[in-house]
């Protein structure tokens, strides 16, 4: 069977299965069983083999624990306080609480490494308290929803984990390079937030902060230093080589339970609600990973990975050309499907192509997330729009569709930012 009758078979058992509703990571495995039957090929081996090698992947344990730190810090209560002290300071600058939203989800995304986690755990606290502040509702929305993507973005970040793992890319790497553009991208929010704010000044003119008269330097001190201690502790841990990621991550955890105690309101139930959480999140990516390796399987097998390189690399398209399909193809993606799924779908074919071109792995990496992040924010399937909803009962998906609408393109911007400048991504692991 031709490499493109093989490729195309798989993308449209994929297609059948996943567009009715069926779960991405069966809809993936069964797509690479089918179709591995049809070739009879020894599916039960391929499969075990799969399995074999997710579970002994070292790269991959981070992830687990990167969770429970993230749930922790959310079932204890802390990241309640931590938002409430950046508020405390943040209401005197052009977009008061806007600001909080997105510093809180940058800052938790470096505890947590996941998009939705990280929405979650500042979408609730920051959600009810800017209703009672009289924010419009589609400003909150938005600097949550787009304020979380961050979480994928600025290490430690389980998308990039995933892509080390799968691209055989240097994790520690991948987490240097991508500190700078998460940082860039937040601070390009903040400034995008201060003009609304002083532009439509009638929008923010009945806000009441009458709420927060109660809260003191102490206390908001309290609610921001450990967090930032812990954050500085885990980062270090990896920048300066002391710990690899997964150990880094398992200080972090054990940190995160110190401060649960101490700062917190940490108990078993809380731990283990905390513990069950994670585990969850663990699962369905694991369970992604592996359905995506019998998919992978399929097309590497059959050579149809290799085919469709030489394909491509024969077409002699120019890099921009090249890039500008890349990036099209993301948008849309993203638009159906998880980021961990778009990785696992696209990359066994794409990465090599992209390396073939010459492109810095590390650089694609980030760029990447970038386009993973903006998927997030793309109806039907956006995921932090269905984050926001659930929080946000009461909520309209019009609203929060137009909140976010503008952080597509603030995303579109610094994907451009980073193409024409790709050194602020490399010049620190070159």
């Amino acid at each position: 069977m031709a490499w493109y009758a093989i490729m195309a078979l798989c993308i449209v058992l994929f297609a059948f299965l996943a567009i009715p509703g069926l779960w991405i990571a069966v809809s993936l495995g069964i797509a690479g069983i089918i179709a591995m039957l049809i070739m009879e090929q020894s599916a039960s081996q391929v499969i075990a083999n799969c399995v074999w090698k997710l579970c002994t992947d070292f790269t991959l344990t981070a992830i687990p624990l990167f969770l429970v730190m993230g749930e922790i810090i959310i079932e204890s209560g802390v990241s309640k306080r931590f938002y409430k002290g950046l508020a405390k300071y943040l209401r005197y600058v052009p977009g008061g609480l806007l600001h909080s939203n997105v510093l809180a989800c940058g800052i938790f995304a470096a505890i947590s490494g996941s998009s939705p986690a990280t929405a979650a755990a500042i979408g609730g606290v920051a959600i009810p308290e800017m209703d009672a502040l009289g924010y419009k509702k589609p400003y909150t929305y938005g600097s949550i929803a787009a304020g979380g993507t961050l979480g994928i973005l600025i290490p430690p970040s389980i998308a990039l984990i995933v892509y080390g793992s799968l691209c055989s890319e240097s994790v520690t790497k991948l987490f240097t390079a991508s500190f700078i553009p998460g940082i860039i991208l937040l601070l390009i929010y903040v400034v995008y937030l201060a003009i609304v704010a002083c532009i439509r000044k009638d929008d923010f003119k009945d806000i009441n902060w009458d709420i927060y008269e109660d809260i003191s330097h102490k206390e908001a001190a309290i609610g921001i230093l450990p967090l930032a201690i812990m954050i500085l502790v885990v980062l270090g841990c990896i920048y300066t080589g002391v710990a690899t990621p997964t150990e880094a991550a398992a200080v972090g955890a054990v940190l995160a339970i110190a401060i649960g105690l101490i700062f917190g309101s940490l108990n078993w139930t809380r731990f283990w609600n905390a513990l069950g959480k994670a585990a969850r999140t663990t699962s369905m990516i694991l369970f992604i990973i592996l359905g995506a390796n019998i998919f992978s399987y399929v097309m590497s097998s059959t050579n149809a990975t290799s085919q469709m390189v030489s394909w491509l690399t024969s077409m002699e398209f120019s890099k921009p050309q090249l890039l500008a399909m890349v990036y099209i193809m993301y948008i849309i993606l993203g638009c159906f499907l998880e980021g961990t799924s778009m990785q696992y779908l696209t990359l066994p074919v794409l990465y090599p192509v992209m390396i073939a071109y010459g492109f810095n792995g590390i650089w694609f990496g980030v760029v990447l997330v970038i386009l993973m992040e903006l998927g997030m924010l793309t109806p039907p399937m956006g995921i932090n729009l269905f984050i926001v909803k659930g929080i946000a009962k009461n909520s309209k998906m019009s609203d929060i569709v137009k909140g976010s609408f503008p952080y597509i393109l603030l995303m579109l911007l610094m994907i451009m930012i980073l193409t024409f400048f790709p050194s602020i991504v490399t010049f620190l692991v070159v």
